[in-house]
């Protein structure tokens, strides 16, 4: 069997996210720009588990130290995920979220038009026609009224706060789309966060910086100024990023302007509603919304409410604050844990 084709299966088999196999095969002539052969072979003997390079070794029936460099030259190339532990651990990961991300700083325009391609012919439909999102909304914490009770799960900060560390870096979505000529001016560098196990990946491999969490909670301000939307794993605890998302160019967002999928991500327990009394129609509600869930209808806005994801970067751009956010009637609670999640995700793939 080709190395690349084996290879593909192994990591679609290792990860409760989906890495489909499509008729043009672009994703094949993704993993021969990241793998060479040998490094597709070994990659075959990785789980989506981290493991150790002895108990790798001994699957792979091969020498401890010849191994370990082989991993070792993958993690400089994105191609795997390293732990950081006393006894580092390496894993697989699905091509999108994953491999795509850790190509920061190495795309070329040819790699990203790859990379666009999957998402558009298959990969991104099968990742969000599962039941279960891995990311969730967390709205924007100046647009929730004082008097709501807010639990500690829906507000951004907390996840800086319960970090062990924290680390920004470059927005990879926003990064391949300028380099294909294509989306919008939204703020590129230091703009993504990452907490924990990846912040460590990132700052090991250069593809970010370890900072304070005050610098953390900096780069949410920013994303708030811009009009971005915040998105987290969907869990409780233990969530491993903050993404600042822009509906035209990340694939989170895309995968509801673009494919028109609206569980594409999982919507927050708040919904926008809109006072037409208080509403002079200006429009601003309509060019802030990300997703396109705003209209005006005789110069008043008007809530698309099946669409809205509770966000709140309407509300909190609305100048005659005519936008409140409300709980929704029916919420979701989230998974407790990475695990958790992994296990709902396994039980809804086709």
């Amino acid at each position: 069997m080709d190395p690349y084709e084996k290879l593909r299966e192994k990591i679609d088999q290792s990860s409760p996210i989906p890495t489909p196999a499509t008729e043009s095969k672009v994703e094949i002539e993704i993993l021969k720009r990241i793998f060479n052969p040998d490094e597709a072979e070994i990659a075959c003997q990785l789980s989506g588990q981290p493991q150790d390079v002895a108990t790798i070794a001994k699957r792979a029936g091969t020498e401890v130290g010849k191994l370990k460099t082989a991993l070792e030259e993958m993690v400089k190339k994105g191609a795997i995920f390293k732990v950081y532990t006393e006894e580092p651990l390496y894993a697989l990961s699905p091509i999108v979220p994953g491999i795509f991300e850790w190509q920061l700083g190495k795309l070329t325009p040819g790699v990203a038009e790859l990379f666009e391609k999957y998402y558009e012919e298959k990969q991104g439909e099968a990742v969000f026609s599962n039941r279960t999102s891995f990311t969730r909304i967390i709205p924007v914490k100046k647009s929730i009224p004082v008097e709501l009770n807010i639990l500690t799960y829906e507000e951004v900060e907390n996840l800086i706060d319960g970090a062990s560390s924290v680390a920004l870096a470059n927005c990879i979505c926003r990064s391949n789309k300028k380099m294909i000529g294509e989306g919008c001016d939204g703020p590129v560098d230091d703009i993504c966060i990452v907490f924990d196990s990846w912040a460590d990946y990132y700052a090991e491999n250069g593809l970010g910086r370890k900072v304070s969490k005050e610098e953390g909670k900096d780069a949410l301000k920013r994303a708030d100024d811009a009009g971005l939307v915040h998105n987290v794993l969907n869990v409780q605890q233990g969530a491993l990023n903050i993404c600042s998302c822009c509906g035209c160019c990340c694939a989170l967002l895309r995968g509801i302007t673009q494919l028109e999928m609206p569980t594409a991500v999982a919507k927050s327990n708040f919904i926008a509603a809109i006072m037409e009394d208080e509403c002079t129609g200006c429009g601003e509600c309509v060019e802030s919304c990300q997703i396109n869930a705003i209209e005006l209808k005789d110069s008043i806005a008007v809530l698309k409410k099946e669409r809205c994801i509770g966000c709140g970067v309407c509300a909190s751009n609305c100048p005659v604050d005519a936008i409140v956010m409300h709980r929704r009637q029916e919420e979701t609670v989230p998974p407790e844990t990475m695990e958790d999640l992994m296990v709902k995700i396994s039980e809804g793939r086709e």
